[in-house]
């Protein structure tokens, strides 16, 4: 039976596959990402129990994503350095993971501390089955629901996705491109037509005055934010 669920950020592909394979093998589930900004949408979106993240991972590096999952969680973070990073980890340690281990490394060291972290980490309280919840607006990903002052908002799968992707990086800037492809795979050409009328549409279902939007912000010439809780 598979206890926890482990999501490994790092851009050394090999080293990831090594790394997941050890845990699967162990008996753990894994989560995979390459770039920073994808492992915070797996952090954001599936829950895992613990994080493994490179201090170099691009491209808004290892620091940066500890800094945004520890806004929302408080699952176990283990930074992964090179020998000449000992400052950037202590920064990632002020930032609020909690171990670090220096490559190369060994197996059941690595095993030995995830272990460890898991043990001192006590059962969540909280439904890990919400994506966003300020206290207005929520998004439920488990009952694949929105609900905006208790009253639920009737989305299109499409609206649905859009504002999953948005919720899941809430506070950073995405680009049109990043988000078009990660809703619903579109590439680049066609994403500035594509995505203008659905923000349109999402505005109008949840902001009060979708003129002046609350949740979804426009930064011109880039993309969108959508606001932290």
């Amino acid at each position: 039976m598979i206890s926890h669920t482990i999501l490994v950020v790092d851009d050394d592909i090999p080293l990831t596959k090594t790394i997941a394979a050890t845990l699967q093998q162990a008996g753990y589930r894994v989560l995979s990402a390459h770039t920073a900004e994808d492992g915070l949408v797996l952090a954001s979106v599936s829950k895992p129990d613990l994080a493994i993240l490179d201090v170099m991972v691009p491209s808004m590096g290892g620091l940066e994503l500890c800094r945004c999952i520890r806004a929302s969680s408080n699952m176990p973070i283990i930074f992964l350095s090179a020998l000449g990073e000992v400052e950037q980890v202590v920064g990632g340690l002020e930032l609020g993971a909690d171990d670090y281990m220096v490559k190369p490394f060994k197996s059941p060291e690595l095993l030995a501390r995830i272990k460890a972290q898991l043990r001192r980490t006590p059962a969540s309280t909280t439904p890990n089955h919400l994506v966003f919840n300020d206290g207005a607006l929520e998004i439920d990903m488990q009952a694949h629901q929105v609900t905006l002052r208790g009253q639920v908002v009737d989305l299109t799968p499409r609206e649905y996705d859009l504002l999953l992707v948005l919720a899941s990086n809430a506070g950073r800037v995405i680009t049109t491109n990043e988000l078009s492809q990660k809703a619903w795979g579109i590439s680049q050409s066609e994403a500035g037509d594509n995505i203008k009328p659905y923000i349109h549409y999402l505005r109008k279902k949840i902001e009060d005055d979708p003129a002046s939007p609350t949740w979804i912000v426009t930064v011109r010439g880039v993309g969108y934010r959508f606001a932290e809780p």
